[in-house]
């Protein structure tokens, strides 16, 4: 008689009891999941407002300035407020202004230190009042730069045999300059025409071979750079016998960073965007006088980060 196989009566209950429990691992494991959707999915959108709200905070314009060599000179931006021979450096380095603007030469030919090119023409070489080895030692030794500018006139003396006389002082004056400590000496007064290009692109060749380890620099209206548009590259001319080019905005009105017309960008805005790709290209630096300097903290909101103040 064959034997009947008996079924224990909790043999289907174990089954059901192991199906449940994988059917709760399903329900905790999707809703795992469902959580750690929505927790990435805040995270994703905070970052994503973080961003936002950076690119909204962001600088219109991306100059970036960066240091570069020009031969074996650095070229570094600044932000270079002005200056006076005498004044207490250490208390501007103190409040982090480390980058001293100073005249070396008016536009009247006076110099702000004594010289030992002492003569007839040097219109107020006596008008100094200490060596420059002295103010740069001073302001060195304060952690600070020496960014120098010079104004040229020997281009305003109409006599060619004179206006050489005249070009060989202020090479001498360059010379002597970064020999006592000028780290930079940026040149002004060059109005470049069609007629003289190549005569004052010569002259700023020897000056840069004459400020030897110091950084030349030369100061260029937006017309002269303008001028590329019509095929006409004096700006570029001038760029490859110095170490930098600056952008001249001193006849910019003190209320250009102003907007009369909800919606309008202001003439400083404008003036930056219409000069945007040669800033970038040439890695300008931005130029304005003491009468227009309250523009500097706006031209910082728009992305300008290398500037310096000049007297006129």
């Amino acid at each position: 008689m064959a034997r009947v196989r008996r079924r224990s009566r909790y043999s289907r209950r174990t089954v059901l009891n192991r199906d449940r429990s994988r059917a709760w691992i399903y329900v905790i494991a999707v809703a795992a999941f469902v959580v750690l959707c929505l927790i990435v999915s805040v995270g994703v959108g905070l970052l994503l407002a973080k961003q936002a709200e950076k690119h909204e905070n962001a600088p219109k314009y991306d100059f970036d300035p960066k240091p570069y060599y020009s031969g074996d000179k650095m070229v570094k931006p600044v932000n270079a407020r002005p200056y006076l021979f005498g004044d207490y450096a250490g208390l501007l380095t103190g409040i982090g202004i480390t980058d001293f603007s100073v005249c070396l030469r008016a536009p009247d030919g006076s110099l702000t230190y004594d010289t030992e090119y002492d003569v007839n023409f040097g219109e107020g070489a006596e008008e100094g009042v200490s060596a420059l080895s002295k103010y740069t030692t001073y302001i060195h030794e304060n952690g600070g730069r020496v960014c120098a500018y010079f104004y040229v006139t020997s281009f305003d003396v109409e006599d060619e045999n004179l206006r050489e006389i005249y070009k060989a002082y202020e090479l001498a004056l360059i010379s002597e300059a970064a020999r006592n400590g000028a780290d930079e000496i940026m040149l002004v007064g060059l109005d470049v025409t069609e007629d003289n290009i190549d005569e004052i692109e010569k002259f700023v060749s020897m000056a840069s071979y004459s400020a030897e380890a110091a950084v030349i620099g030369a100061l260029i209206s937006p017309d002269t750079f303008k001028l590329t548009e019509d095929g006409i590259y004096h700006a570029a001319r001038l760029r490859s016998v110095c170490d930098f080019v600056a952008l001249d905005l001193r006849e910019l009105p003190v209320d250009a960073d102003k907007v009369e017309i909800e919606g309008e960008i202001s003439l400083l805005d404008s003036t930056l965007s219409e000069m945007e790709y040669y800033i970038s290209s040439y890695s300008m630096r931005i130029v304005f006088s003491e009468k227009n300097s309250s523009l500097c903290d706006a031209a910082v909101t728009l992305g300008v980060e290398n500037i310096q103040i000049i007297g006129e």
